[in-house]
C-alpha cells in the first residue's frame, strides 16, 4: 500500500487564503490539492479569533469559489465532546487566526490538542494561518498581549520556532532573535512575510510558497544567519515561477 504523507500548510496570514471577490484563491487551490480529494471536506477552527462571523462566513464563500465542503467546528457551542469525533470525517483543517495563546489554551481544554496530532498522523491535512500556523510549531512569536510580541509555545507538530507577519512589525522579527538566543531557541527558525505559505510533507520541509512578488521567506536552520529560501509564486492559471 502507498504511503500517504502527514502533510501542513502554515499561512502566514488568513488573509492570503480569504483572497477578495474575483482573485484567484491560489492557497485555497493548493490546499485542495494537497487533499488530492475533488470537492474535500474542509473543517474551520476559529476558536482563535473567539468565532469571528466575519471569517466564518469569508471560509464558507471561499468554500464555494474553490470548490470544498466547508465545516465549522465551534469549541463554544459543541455538539459533540469526544475529543476523537472532532475531527471525524474531515479532509483538511484549517485553523483561523487571532489569539496563539488562546487558541492553545482551548485545544487543551478540550483535549483537541492531542485529537489533532492524531488526525494529523492518521493522515487529515493541517493547516493554519498566522495564530493557526503558530500553534503547530514548538514556539510561535505572538501578539496575543498586544503591547509586546513574545515567543509561546505551540503543541508542536512541527520542530522549530515561525514568525508570521515578518514584513508587518519590525518587533516580530527583533522578538525571534532574541528567543533564538534564549534557554528555550528552537530550529529551525521560519520569518514569512505576509502573502507566503510553508509546505511540509512528513515533517520535512517540502516548499515554500507565495502570492504576492517580493514576499520573503527566510530561515535559520541553526547557525545565525536567517536566509532567504526559495520560492514558489503561485500566479494565475496555477502557473508557478521561482520567486
Amino acid at each position: 500500500m502507498a504511503h500517504s504523507p502527514r502533510q501542513i500548510l502554515a499561512i502566514s496570514n488568513s488573509a492570503a487564503l480569504f483572497v477578495e471577490a474575483g482573485e484567484t484563491p491560489h492557497l485555497a487551490n493548493y490546499l485542495i490539492g494537497m487533499t488530492k480529494r475533488k470537492n474535500p471536506v474542509i473543517c474551520l477552527v476559529a476558536a482563535a479569533n473567539g468565532e469571528s462571523s466575519e471569517n466564518i462566513s469569508r471560509f464558507f464563500a471561499l468554500a464555494q469559489r474553490a470548490g470544498f465542503e466547508a465545516r465549522h467546528l465551534n469549541f463554544f457551542a459543541l455538539d459533540e465532546g469526544d475529543p476523537d469525533r472532532l475531527f471525524a470525517g474531515v479532509d483538511a483543517l484549517y485553523l483561523d487566526g487571532g489569539s496563539t495563546r488562546n487558541l492553545r489554551a482551548i485545544l487543551r481544554e478540550w483535549k483537541a490538542d492531542e485529537a489533532l496530532k492524531r488526525s494529523y498522523k492518521s493522515g487529515v491535512i493541517v493547516s493554519g494561518a498566522s495564530a493557526g500556523a503558530n500553534i503547530l510549531f514548538e514556539w510561535g512569536m505572538t501578539d496575543s498581549v498586544r503591547s509586546r510580541i513574545e515567543p509561546t509555545r505551540g503543541i508542536g507538530l512541527l520542530r522549530g520556532s515561525l514568525s508570521v507577519h515578518a514584513n508587518v512589525r519590525q518587533d516580530r522579527n527583533e522578538a525571534l532573535h532574541r528567543h533564538l538566543n534564549g534557554a528555550n531557541a528552537s530550529y529551525p527558525a521560519f520569518a514569512l512575510d505576509d502573502c507566503t505559505a510553508l509546505h511540509f510533507s512528513d515533517d520535512e520541509l517540502c516548499r515554500a510558497l507565495s502570492t504576492k512578488a517580493r514576499a520573503k521567506v527566510c530561515c535559520d536552520t541553526g547557525d545565525g544567519t536567517m536566509d532567504r529560501l526559495p520560492s514558489i509564486r503561485l500566479v494565475d492559471g496555477n502557473a508557478v515561477e521561482i520567486n
